[in-house]
């Protein structure tokens, strides 16, 4: 631009410099050119002739001037428009928006890419200002800065700022300005250049955006605590998951150590180590169970896990992932509870005992000791329930485990089966006699009033039966059911005593053949009948199944409890055809009910550990469901803990073939025996069931409560539907309600009915559903 104005300036004075040569060589040729040539030639006829050569020389020298003086011009013409083209090109086909714009905001040029940004014609743009293309938010800072330029505070700006594109879009920019020289015949204007900037501001808004949402996720977790520390353990970022698990404010944590933090003294060299190892690879540490510790010094077990972060030219970033493992821990160590211990009297459970007096009667085998097993019932406990309820019969019994408690020693095992039974293990027996001396002592304390509530006292009595080792038997099984014997035996003998299982208990064992014979009378004369206890959907309440129930009325003693006649059936091997019988019976049934235009209904049918064990439980199944043509995915069978305490190879095997036949399948009576948590997530189950005890005191037992909010929320984590078995009230159907139980059975919607009972009542539910 410099050369182009020195051009200029050259071509304006160089006429005069021209003419004054010109006027200065032509003054010296007329003055001297004659005289020179006069005294040079002499000849007049060479003079003639030379005087005409002159007039040619000065014709040629002056030509050659104005030729040079021409040529100069035409050169720096044709300089001075390329420049013009050059510069005019530049401004309208820059790759960013340009405008000349005078001082009240009015465009004077505009280029291309203005338009193209702008999104108006070019014509459209010179009849507008900059103000009216302007955000409203932004022209206030726009027109301000533009104020300061024409005022000479500034020179030149650059700002960010949003102009209106012509189809009402916003357009974020980034604007320079800078004020033209001015001139006296020129007024102020300016030079803008404007760079389309939308792409990266909605890229940074949705960076931020992003973050935003991360850290918003990241401090909405209150189980999850996450933290972010340097390559030292220095603590950057502590979310509101971190505050509500270790104690600490994000104020208190950001800049301190994380060791000092949350890290046990004994656990911080090796913490340190994986820190710097994290930093200096960028490789996390596998994630694991860790015990930390919050502000005020109590454990905490979580689950943690790293990410490593490591970013260009800047510091490594650690962070941990904290997950809050106390609800867990505490429902692994209810389950536990449950598993080896009674929930009402603490009381060891009889899997537990069963175990003990294995243990034990490998150690009197080995050193040739004594031990007795005695097995203690109350007496009349049902007219405690009957008179005064079950809350109070639940005191008593926990009353009486207190006491037997005080009469053992340390090293006897204390234990209740079930209901008002309970069991002791006396290991080192000195005497046989010492055993019945134990008993009267158990007596006399038992006679001894307990205080119920309101000021209730009760005297209770009891009768024991007590086997020996090795006099009696020499297997766990054996001794139990001796002790059993004995147990009867003493009832029999009037109650409030004790027995020994001797010979003459044959006797029972005769009534108990008796008993087989008649059952299996019954089974051939079609004497046993299946009931069907509705299955509620807890939400919709509406019957989504039904559990058959075996029913067996003999014609001598009307119906028989099936809680005697089960126990003998599995016993005597009648369990398999009575069994045989029932799936028969809910697959026959449920076709005929499907035919008669009933909505499908799932039927539960119980089946034991023995036809387990017989191992074709699944081609039984299998045929009878070709046989009927029920739909297997309406078929449920249902097992209790005991079947999982077998062969756990085959019970896994057995439950996969009748998965993948489409049948469904149920654990029955959830807590009242051992269930390992990782076998159980071995199995491919549909439902748990929670047992009717734990339901039953329900609304009055925190205890039982929180035993089966637990039950249920393990049921779910483990992905089964969870049923509550024994509700009677709406008071504890609310309560499972609000512990998402998914379904119930119990007399609160029907007691068990006949299959012709149980269709009216589905089609009673069917009429009274809303269309």
């Amino acid at each position: 631009m410099k050369q182009i104005e020195e051009k200029l300036g050259n071509l304006r004075y160089s006429p005069l410099i021209g003419a004054a040569i010109y006027l200065f060589f032509g003054i010296l040729w007329i003055s001297f050119s004659d005289s020179l040539l006069s005294y040079v030639i002499s000849d007049p006829t060479s003079l003639s002739r030379y005087q005409t050569y002159k007039g040619f020389f000065y014709v040629a020298i002056t030509a050659l001037i104005a030729w040079l003086l021409l040529k100069q011009r035409y050169h720096i013409a044709n300089s001075l428009a390329e420049s013009q083209w050059m510069l005019g090109m530049t401004f309208v086909h820059a790759a960013a928006g340009m405008a000349h714009v005078a001082s009240n905001g009015h465009f004077m040029r505009v280029n291309n890419e203005l338009c193209r940004i702008l999104g108006y014609e070019a014509d459209e743009l010179l009849q507008m200002s900059f103000q009216q293309i302007t955000h409203p938010m932004d022209l206030t800072k726009d027109e301000a800065l533009l104020h300061k330029t024409l005022a000479g505070e500034i020179t030149k700006y650059t700002i960010e700022k949003r102009y209106l594109h012509k189809n009402g879009s916003v357009i974020w920019a980034r604007l320079s300005v800078a004020i033209m020289p001015r001139t006296p015949d020129q007024p102020a204007c300016f030079i803008s250049v404007v760079q389309d900037i939308s792409a990266v501001t909605l890229a940074q808004q949705q960076m931020q955006e992003s973050e935003l949402r991360f850290r918003t996720l990241l401090d909405s977790m209150p189980n999850i605590s996450v933290q972010g520390y340097d390559e030292n353990g220095i603590t950057m970022y502590w979310n509101k998951g971190s505050e509500l698990l270790y104690g600490y404010s994000k104020q208190e944590a950001i800049g301190k150590s994380l060791l000092s933090l949350i890290i046990p003294p004994r656990m911080q060299d090796a913490v340190q180590d994986a820190i710097h190892l994290m930093a200096r690879t960028g490789e996390p540490r596998a994630a694991e169970e860790l015990t930390l510790k919050r502000k005020d010094g109590h454990p905490v077990a979580v689950y943690s896990s790293h990410a490593v972060i490591i970013l260009p030219n800047k510091k490594p970033q650690i962070y941990c992932i904290d997950i809050d493992l106390t609800d867990r821990k505490q429902q692994e160590a209810r389950l536990a509870f449950l598993a080896e211990y009674d929930p009402l009297t603490h009381l060891p459970n009889r899997q537990f005992f069963t175990s003990q007096l294995e243990q034990a009667l490998k150690v009197a085998r080995r050193e040739q000791l004594q031990l007795a097993v005695l097995i203690l019932d109350l007496d009349n406990f049902k007219m405690v329930n009957d008179s005064y309820g079950h809350n109070a019969g639940d005191l008593l019994l926990q009353r009486v485990a207190e006491k037997l408690k005080i009469c053992c020693r340390e090293t006897d095992t204390l234990a209740r089966l079930g209901g008002d039974e309970f069991a002791i293990l006396i290991e080192h027996l000195p005497h046989p006699e010492d055993a019945a001396r134990f008993a009267l002592e158990l007596l006399k304390a038992l006679q001894q009033p307990s205080v119920l509530e309101l000021g209730l006292e009760v005297t209770s009595a009891a009768s024991i039966g007590i086997s020996l080792y090795p006099q009696h038997t020499d297997n766990v099984e054996a001794l139990l059911q001796g002790a059993d014997a004995a147990l009867y035996k003493a009832k029999a003998d009037g109650r409030n005593t004790y027995s020994y299982y001797t010979d003459q208990l044959t006797a029972l064992a005769r009534e108990r053949l008796i008993m087989e014979a008649k059952l299996r009378q019954a089974i051939k004369c079609e004497q046993l009948r299946c009931y069907y206890q509705p299955q509620v959907a807890i939400r919709s309440g509406q019957i989504v199944g039904a559990e058959l129930l075996i029913r067996w009325f003999d014609p001598e003693q009307g119906f028989i409890a099936p809680d005697q006649f089960i126990p003998l059936a599995e016993s005597c091997g009648l369990i398999h055809a009575i069994g045989h019988f029932v799936l028969e019976q809910a697959c026959t049934q449920g076709k005929v009910w499907l035919d008669q235009g009933l909505p499908p209904l799932r039927l539960a049918v119980n089946v034991s550990a023995h036809q387990f064990s017989k191992g074709d439980l699944e081609q039984q199944v299998i045929t009878i469901l070709e046989q009927t043509q029920f739909p297997a995915h309406l078929l449920e069978l249902e097992v209790t803990e005991s079947v999982l305490m077998q062969d756990k190879a085959l019970v896994i095997r057995t439950m996969q073939q009748l998965r993948a036949a489409g049948i469904r399948l149920a654990i029955d009576d959830f807590g009242t025996g051992y269930s390992s948590l990782a076998y159980l997530q071995q199995l491919p189950l549909d439902l748990l069931k929670v047992d009717r005890r734990f339901i039953e005191k329900i609304t009055a037992s925190e205890d039982d409560r929180q035993i089966s909010k637990a039950i249920i929320g393990l049921g779910h984590t483990l992905r089964f539907d969870v049923l509550a078995e024994g509700v009677e009230t709406a008071e504890q159907l609310a309560l499972l309600k609000d512990m998402a139980c998914d379904y119930y059975q119990g007399y609160y919607c029907s007691k068990p009915l006949p299959a012709e009972a149980f269709r009216q009542l589905l089609l009673q539910q069917t009429a009274s559903k809303p269309l």
